[in-house]
């Protein structure tokens, strides 16, 4: 989008409670076990995937092509995937493990459910998962895949009972899911978020004008669900505060004006807290661990962006370039 926004800053805040979320879970601190109460990290998530509804729908109707779409996507999300799958290889081979076929194998198909550790590695650590941060990286992908064809359902049928179909199926299947809490939270279950993206970014400048109505109307509707449980009440009003901050509030840049750094502390912070955790620092000094947690993944990331992600997008987008606008070579 061209339009200033909050997006990358909210991701970032996201990406921070994730995080923290995962401290509470896999450290084994006990002064850090209350944090998952506090820092949800499903909720950022849901979060997650409403501003990717909004911007995956925007960047396939910009695409001169399918081809073009899904070079923007790959560009996007697999540079900083590999990275923190070779991240998890590099710890593997310090431990002494070369067990990592499956691993390897598992993570280049986003299965990473199929191999989650390796064996040998973080054996003594309360959880032995290599990332199990990148279970979510599935969904986005399978998301990615489903939105031509929304798209194209949308255009030959009725757009926004198209997507209110699929939001009402969505939740229906998370509901009807809801004693299968893996399944649950896979796709169809996740979908209704993205929906919820999409139906504001069609409907963007009705959103702008009303946008207040439409956070008070979240904001009751996360009242009601905090209140009766039921989870149709969650999709709508996660999504529509998610992007009503993103788009509406005053702008905030902060460290995002150097780059987008979100999607590397998302992919990299769980191997690296692992780390912290094996050293024994969660154990003997949880405050100095959390530190030390949080000064890797503010290097870890912004290297990710630099290095990795960045130049793959401009890779990416000269080749698009250059695929659109061939140069003519003079007769």
């Amino acid at each position: 989008m061209k339009r200033e926004n909050n997006f990358d800053i909210l991701r970032l805040l996201l990406a921070a409670v994730v995080v923290l979320f995962h401290v509470g879970y896999i450290s084994g601190a006990s002064l850090f076990e209350p944090l998952p109460r506090y820092f949800s990290g499903h909720l950022a998530v849901e979060g997650f995937f409403a501003i990717s509804g909004f911007l995956i729908f925007a960047s396939y109707e910009r695409s001169s092509s399918l081809r073009d779409y899904f070079i923007k996507r790959a560009a996007r999300i697999l540079p900083g995937y590999w990275l923190a799958t070779a991240l998890c290889l590099f710890i593997a081979f310090c431990y002494g493990s070369f067990h990592v076929v499956r691993f390897l194998f598992a993570n280049l198909i986003f299965a990473n459910f199929l191999a989650g550790s390796i064996p040998g590695v973080f054996a003594s650590n309360p959880s032995t998962g290599m990332n199990g941060a990148l279970w979510t990286i599935k969904i986005e992908v399978m998301f990615y895949i489903l939105v031509p064809f929304i798209v194209w359902l949308c255009r030959r049928l009725n757009r926004d009972v198209v997507l209110w179909s699929l939001f009402v199926l969505s939740i229906i299947y998370r509901v009807a899911m809801a004693d299968h809490n893996t399944l649950a939270l896979q796709l169809p279950g996740q979908l209704s978020f993205f929906i919820i993206g999409a139906l504001i970014h069609y409907h963007l400048s009705f959103f702008e004008a009303n946008g207040k109505w439409f956070a008070l109307g979240a904001a009751l509707l996360w009242v009601v669900y905090v209140a009766t449980g039921w989870f149709v009440f969650r999709p709508a009003a996660v999504a529509t505060l998610t992007l009503w901050a993103s788009l509406l509030l005053p702008v905030v840049k902060g460290p995002t004006r150097w780059g987008d750094f979100s999607y590397g502390i998302y992919v990299l912070h769980w191997p690296l807290i692992q780390v912290v955790v094996a050293l024994g620092l969660y154990r003997t000094h949880p405050w100095a661990a959390l530190t030390l947690t949080f000064l890797a993944i503010a290097v870890a990331a912004p290297l990710s962006w630099f290095f990795v992600e960045k130049p793959s997008l401009a890779l990416a987008h000269s080749r698009r370039i250059k695929t659109q606008y061939p140069a003519v070579t003079p007769s």
